[in-house]
């Protein structure tokens, strides 16, 4: 996970640890963290956005509608990198909490990029407001704050994949802890949160490339996939747009059609990961469009599983721009905060297949 200190300007590279994280909070009290989903009035804007609220928090949410999530739950592993990126002057973040204490590791805050437009029916249901300087961040205020559990959770995952090298499970970010952070697998352990189901038969564990992209702009991807099935997905496999209409991020100069990507161009033996590399082509827009695709796997007529894959094109464009939250508002912090986020599900996968397709 540390390589991304230096390598990388979006927490979507360490969203398969931070999904583990976040499900193994729901594991310890299941209502202090559910997973929301795009759809139904809600749009998620980025790979980066991890979809979790506390349960209040998310009923009330999904109430407002019409809105369009730039950033929710945030893990030690994202306000890790986040804080090694302002300190080290990369990928434009102007302020950052310690890690532990960003107000978006409470589970009971959002930023959302049409905020303008939703400040009174957020407020009808409970969301508060008032951070100064801040127009983007909301707080669900009467739902419990439960920052330090993704900590507590963060050490749990780790002792249970690590039996000879434990660490104190007390909920404290302090050396022993961030050196064990620092060694992790950004896409996840191969263990996960212990009360979790394997939900799905494909999972995008890591997205690297840019939350924003400008009009008519190319962006290259490198996705890894876990195939969390009892089924070997072969080279040949196609990644395709999954409701079979065109797609607004065709790029006509690598994609097989309006609707297909190609071959994923590596075999992913069941129970692993492959690595992807895909490319996009933003369409014209004139205010900033949050973009969202379901990606389907087929096997010449089977399909395999669905991915999720999101974007924001923004006329000004933010390529070298983490589109993750500052944390300008939080504890020891004064200001205001911006926004970011991943879509995406649990995975569990023991290896990486260090085997990549370009498709330039």
């Amino acid at each position: 996970m540390a390589s991304f200190v230096t390598s990388s300007c979006t927490t979507a590279v360490v969203i398969g640890l931070s999904r583990q994280i976040a499900n193994e909070i729901g594991c310890m009290n299941p209502s202090s963290l559910t997973r929301f989903s795009a759809g139904s009035g809600i749009t998620i804007t980025s790979n980066a956005v991890l979809p979790y609220l506390a349960a209040n928090a998310k009923s009330d949410l999904q109430a407002v509608g019409n809105v369009r999530v730039n950033s929710a739950f945030r893990t030690i592993a994202q306000q890790y990198l986040l804080l090694q990126w302002h300190d080290r002057g990369r990928c434009g973040i102007r302020a950052a909490a310690p890690v532990g204490r960003s107000n978006h590791e409470s589970g009971r805050a959002v930023d959302l990029a049409n905020w303008s437009a939703r400040v009174g029916a957020m407020a009808n249901h409970r969301w508060s407001h008032d951070v100064p300087g801040d127009p983007v961040h909301f707080d669900h205020l009467s739902s419990a704050d439960i920052r330090g559990r993704d900590v507590l959770a963060f050490q749990r995952l780790w002792n249970r994949n690590h039996p000879g090298d434990k660490i104190a499970t007390d909920g404290d970010y302090g050396p022993a802890t961030e050196a064990r952070l620092k060694k992790s697998p950004a896409t996840g352990f191969a263990t996960g949160a212990s009360c979790t189901p394997r939900v799905r038969a494909a999972d995008l564990v890591a997205a690297d490339g840019p939350d924003r992209i400008a009009p008519g702009q190319t962006a290259h991807y490198t996705l890894t996939l876990a195939n969390d099935t009892d089924v070997d997905w072969p080279a040949t496999t196609t990644l395709r747009i999954a409701d079979g209409n065109a797609s607004e991020l065709y790029d006509a100069a690598t994609w097989t059609s309006s609707v297909e990507l190609g071959a994923i161009g590596v075999a992913v033996p069941a129970g692993t990961q492959g690595v992807v590399d895909i490319d996009i082509a933003a369409p014209s827009v004139a205010t900033p469009t949050p973009i969202a695709t379901q990606l389907a796997l087929v096997d010449g007529t089977t399909q395999l599983g669905t991915l999720d894959f999101a974007v924001t094109v923004t006329p000004d464009g933010d390529a070298n721009t983490s589109a993750d939250a500052d944390d300008e508002s939080d504890v020891d912090v004064s200001g205001g905060c911006s926004a970011g986020g991943s879509a995406g599900w649990l995975a569990l996968a023991p290896a990486l297949l260090a085997l990549r397709r370009r498709r330039r």
